[in-house]
C-alpha cells in the first residue's frame, strides 16, 4: 500500500499527496476510499508534531469533502480542526468552520454525534456573543433527542447553553425550567459528577 509505506518510511507530504490522488482517482472504489480515509484517521496521533497533524486533518477534510458516504469522517475532522484553530486563539476561524457543516442533514451519523456536533457549534458561537445563531441551532436538536437514554450528558450541556441564551433574553421562567432540568439529570445520574460535586459534563 504506497500510503503506509510512505508513512512508515516518514514521508508525511507523500502521504498526504497519495491520500488526494487515490481518493480523487476516477472510479476508485468506495470501500477503498473509505479504508484510505479511515487509516489516516487513525495514525494522526501517531504523526511527528502538530504542524503535520494539522496538515494532515487538512487533506482528509479535502479528500472527503462532498462524499456523502464519508460524512462521519468529514465531520469528524473538521471538529479536529477546529479545535485546534481554538486552542491556537482562532476561534473566529473555528467558529466559521463548524457553521459551514449541516450536520442535522448527515443521514449517516447517529443521534449522539450530531448532538455532540451542534453542541460544539453552540459553544463556539456562544463565545463570540452571537444569542442568535445560539437560538438557531438550538432547534436543531428536538426534545424527543434530548430525553433518550444514553444522552444525559449532552442534556446538561444542551440545557446549560440554553442558560446562557434564556438570561442574555431575560426569560426567566425558560431558565428556571432549564435549570430544573439541568438538577433532574444530575440527580438521577451520580456518574456525571465529580468526587467534589462539581459536574464534568461540560466545558463551556
Amino acid at each position: 500500500m504506497q500510503l503506509k509505506l510512505a508513512f512508515d518510511n516518514r514521508e508525511m507530504a507523500r502521504v498526504r499527496e497519495f491520500l488526494l490522488v487515490l481518493t480523487k482517482r476516477r472510479g476508485q472504489a468506495k470501500k477503498a476510499i473509505i479504508d484510505m480515509v479511515q487509516w489516516a484517521q487513525s495514525v494522526i496521533d501517531n504523526l511527528p508534531s502538530r504542524d503535520e497533524r494539522y496538515k494532515m486533518i487538512e487533506t482528509l477534510r479535502e479528500a472527503s469533502d462532498g462524499k456523502m458516504f464519508l460524512e462521519r469522517e468529514y465531520a469528524q475532522v473538521t471538529m479536529w480542526q477546529a479545535e485546534m484553530m481554538e486552542s491556537d486563539g482562532r476561534t473566529e476561524d473555528a467558529t466559521k468552520l463548524v457553521q459551514e457543516i449541516q450536520i442535522e442533514t448527515y443521514g449517516s451519523l447517529k443521534t449522539e454525534e450530531k448532538v455532540d456536533f451542534i453542541l460544539y457549534q453552540m459553544k463556539m458561537v456562544l463565545g463570540r456573543k452571537d444569542f442568535v445563531r445560539c437560538q438557531i441551532m438550538s432547534r436543531k436538536i428536538s426534545k424527543k433527542h434530548m430525553n433518550e437514554k444514553g444522552l444525559e450528558r449532552q442534556r446538561v450541556q444542551y440545557f446549560r447553553f440554553m442558560v446562557l441564551y434564556y438570561v442574555h433574553e431575560r426569560m426567566t421562567m425558560d431558565a428556571a425550567k432549564a435549570f430544573q432540568i439541568i438538577y433532574d439529570t444530575l440527580n438521577a445520574n451520580a456518574d456525571l459528577l465529580d468526587p467534589s460535586g462539581s459536574d464534568r459534563a461540560i466545558a463551556f
